[in-house]
C-alpha cells in the first residue's frame, strides 16, 4: 500500500464540501422555484414581475 500525500487528503476533502454546497445550491433553486409558484397562487397577489423598462421608467419621472 502507498502513502497518501496530504494534498491527496485535503485535496478530496475540497471535492466533499463543493459537492456538498452544490447540493445546498440546488435545494434553494428548487425552494425558490416553489415560492415563486405558490406566490402565483395567492389571491391579491401581483405574479407579474416587472420588466426592466418598467423600472427604468419610474425613474425617468425625477426633475433634473
Amino acid at each position: 500500500m502507498t502513502a497518501r500525500k496530504p494534498s491527496d487528503l485535503i485535496r478530496e476533502e475540497v471535492d466533499l464540501v463543493a459537492a456538498g454546497i452544490e447540493l445546498q445550491h440546488q435545494g434553494l433553486e428548487l425552494l425558490l422555484a416553489e415560492m415563486r409558484a405558490l406566490a402565483a397562487l395567492m389571491p391579491g397577489e401581483d405574479s407579474s414581475l416587472p420588466t426592466d423598462a418598467e423600472i427604468e421608467a419610474g425613474f425617468d419621472n425625477m426633475p433634473v
